[in-house]
């Protein structure tokens, strides 16, 4: 194996293993279990539908420190508002605070995709 392969391999065991890290030990809540008293504050976002026929729905991860999750919601199969386009008002965070979202989708298997690109913003 030369050189270039080892280090191709070894990157991508490394990312593997950072996304299999990452979601590991937090506990995805129902949406339906999101309460104001947590907060009233709220972001929108919208990602790329997924077109895999083994798709139950997606999780989003988010946190106050980039790459860094400490929550996790299922919205399940969330209706697209667009063709190809979901969007999702993440709800009972703190206003004015600042987070990092990821969104992942998973499959009749409950199998994870990779994380999303991470977005920004602050709860309004």
């Amino acid at each position: 194996m030369t050189l270039k392969w080892v280090f191709y391999l070894f990157f991508i065991l490394l990312c593997l293993s950072i996304v299999a890290c990452q979601s590991a030990g937090i506990i995805c809540r129902p949406s339906s279990a999101i309460t104001s008293s947590a907060g009233s504050g709220t972001i929108k976002i919208a990602w790329d539908s997924n077109t895999d026929k083994n798709l139950v729905g997606y999780r989003i991860f988010y946190g106050t420190f980039p790459g860094k999750y400490k929550n996790c919601v299922d919205v399940g199969k969330v209706t697209e508002s667009s063709p190809g386009v979901i969007q999702y008002n993440l709800t009972g965070l703190v206003k004015g605070k600042q987070y990092y979202i990821a969104v992942v989708a998973v499959n009749k298997y409950n199998q994870q995709s990779s994380f999303s690109v991470e977005v920004s913003g602050v709860a309004r």
